[in-house]
């Protein structure tokens, strides 16, 4: 059964994993990773290797592309874990609470991690037969009537 969870709970798992992706490529990572390994335990030790496994993959990947391109890899993973970390959540709110917390004290050991992950918001707006395409982070305007 899926509890509607409010409040901070209702983005915990963005939090966690904009938290996730900096330790990952930090000298953090062993203590965060120790920790969801027991935090994901609740569902028994299959659930927690699988998991684990999952982590160490996608930091070795992200580890693996080029300095340049680590924020947007870092991004992708965010969003990737954040699903996941969040369907835990909805499915066990006391779960929730405690990453959560843990996400807290982690952000507090660890000030100067915290900027850098977050999250990108663009608008656009047209008229006309104008349109804006956007790839990745990078929007451009298209106007027809101005085209040579």
């Amino acid at each position: 059964m899926i509890l509607d969870v409010s409040g901070e709970l209702a983005t915990v798992g963005t939090a966690a994993a904009s938290a996730l992706a900096v330790a990952m490529a930090g000298d953090g990572w062993h203590g965060f990773r120790d920790w969801l390994g027991r935090w994901f335990g609740r569902g028994g030790d299959l659930a927690t290797d699988r998991q684990l496994d999952r982590l160490d993959r996608d930091r070795e990947a992200l580890l693996a592309v080029l300095e340049n391109e680590r924020d947007d890899r870092a991004g992708d993973l965010a969003a990737a874990w954040a699903v996941r970390l969040q369907d835990a959540v909805d499915e066990d709110p006391e779960a929730g609470r405690e990453l959560l917390a843990y996400v807290k004290q982690w952000r507090d050991e660890n000030p100067q991690a915290v900027p850098r992950v977050g999250v990108v918001s663009q608008q656009a707006q047209t008229s006309g037969r104008s349109r804006v395409t956007q790839v990745g982070r990078d929007q451009i305007t298209v106007r027809p009537e101005r085209r040579s």
